[in-house]
């Protein structure tokens, strides 16, 4: 990333929506085999239920967490309270028993800090509610349908396609996700530290 668009990734007007990261491109063929190794790896969930094996997981978590797998799946905010629960600088740690994976390399070459590093799969039907973050997020797509869109409350909607392109949207404004595809959608999500 150049001065200038580090500057602007970290702005928070509407014009700059989504930003491509220059100069990096990622091999799609690579992110879904490194997607699938991950997926081989996950441990059973704390809760000993089948179906919360895939829930709440990431790359990155806080140095000394208890469950290096699920530690940045949770929100920074409580949605009662709003209270922050963390800063995004606190997940520093690359889970080690990734480091052999694709997306090892992939958060080594980005050109900016980021902290909660997640896999976030949008089930056909899906919808997230409307809401603002603390900080921008990159999304990178490894599975997507032409009907998996962001969507920003003013009405822009921006598809992020599987082209190994890293794209940094102003989460910082009110936005959304819905996939009303008949697909899964999944992408890296990588939460920059401002």
């Amino acid at each position: 990333m150049t001065a200038v668009t580090v500057e602007a990734a970290h702005q928070d007007t509407a014009h700059d929506l989504e930003i491509v990261v220059p100069g990096l491109v990622f091999d799609p063929v690579e992110i879904r085999r490194a997607h699938q190794q991950f997926l081989d790896r996950v441990p059973p969930a704390p809760s000993g239920r089948p179906e919360d094996r895939f829930r709440r997981l990431g790359l990155t978590h806080r140095p000394g967490a208890e469950d290096p797998w699920r530690d940045a799946g949770t929100g920074q905010f409580d949605q009662v309270s709003g209270e922050r629960r963390f800063e995004e600088a606190e997940f520093s740690v690359f889970n080690e028993e990734l480091s052999d994976t694709y997306f090892h390399h992939i958060l080594s070459s980005l050109p900016f800090r980021v902290g909660r590093t997640r896999l976030v799969t949008l089930h056909p039907s899906e919808i997230y509610h409307m809401h603002c973050d603390a900080s921008r997020v990159a999304h990178l797509a490894i599975e997507t349908n032409e009907d998996s869109r962001f969507l920003y409350r003013a009405g822009t909607t921006h598809h992020v396609p599987v082209d190994g392109r890293i794209r940094v949207f102003n989460t910082k404004l009110p936005h959304s996700a819905y996939n009303a595809g008949a697909s899964d959608r999944i992408h890296l999500t990588m939460t920059l530290v401002d």
